[in-house]
């Protein structure tokens, strides 16, 4: 109980600091094919290591591997097998607050560079990776359908019903793929 109170007044928390930010209109097309930086939060929490993998072979396939950030938690992802020249931040217990918000010094890390294109691949709503995601700047921040996720999302993929949930990093990529192709890239 304690736990989804101080959630909710994070969530609150991250609302609020986020209230007067303004989203332009762009092209997605135009913005996710012409990215050069990209921001990948991995799951902080359970998901399927191969579904993930899916999804870092294709930003491998389309972003040249030294411009991918990947903030993956402590303890073990595909990360390393799949970009090994990718930058990776770890993040821990510590880099987040009781309110589960991102510490000021991580997201000093997070910022030492810019951003093109975000993704948040936890499929459940979690608010230290959708801060993080709001937080760069990216044009184009991408991630799940939640309750809450237009404050941090400019981009959102609804999921199938939850038997499909193993699917979903793979309707991730084909719609990535989807705008690629629409540029010709």
């Amino acid at each position: 109980m304690l736990g989804s109170l101080r959630r909710s007044i994070g969530m609150q928390v991250a609302r609020f600091h986020f209230r007067t930010s303004k989203e332009e209109v762009i092209s997605f097309s135009h913005s996710i094919s012409t990215s050069d930086r990209v921001l990948v939060i991995m799951p902080l929490g359970q998901s399927t290591e191969e579904g993930q993998a899916h999804v870092l072979t294709f930003l491998r396939e389309h972003f040249y591997e030294p411009d991918i950030t990947v903030i993956a938690p402590a303890g073990g992802t595909p990360v390393e097998r799949v970009l090994p020249r990718c930058r990776v931040l770890l993040v821990g217990p510590g880099d987040v607050s009781r309110l589960f918000l991102p510490q000021r010094s991580f997201l000093t890390r997070v910022a030492e560079r810019n951003y093109d294109l975000a993704l948040d691949l936890n499929l459940d709503f979690m608010i230290p990776s959708a801060y993080i995601c709001k937080e760069s700047n990216a044009r184009v921040r991408a991630g799940f359908a939640a309750l809450h996720a237009d404050t941090f999302f400019n981009f959102q993929l609804r999921m199938e019903p939850a038997s499909r949930r193993e699917r979903a990093y793979d309707r991730l990529v084909q719609c990535l793929e989807m705008f690629f192709r629409a540029e010709g890239v």
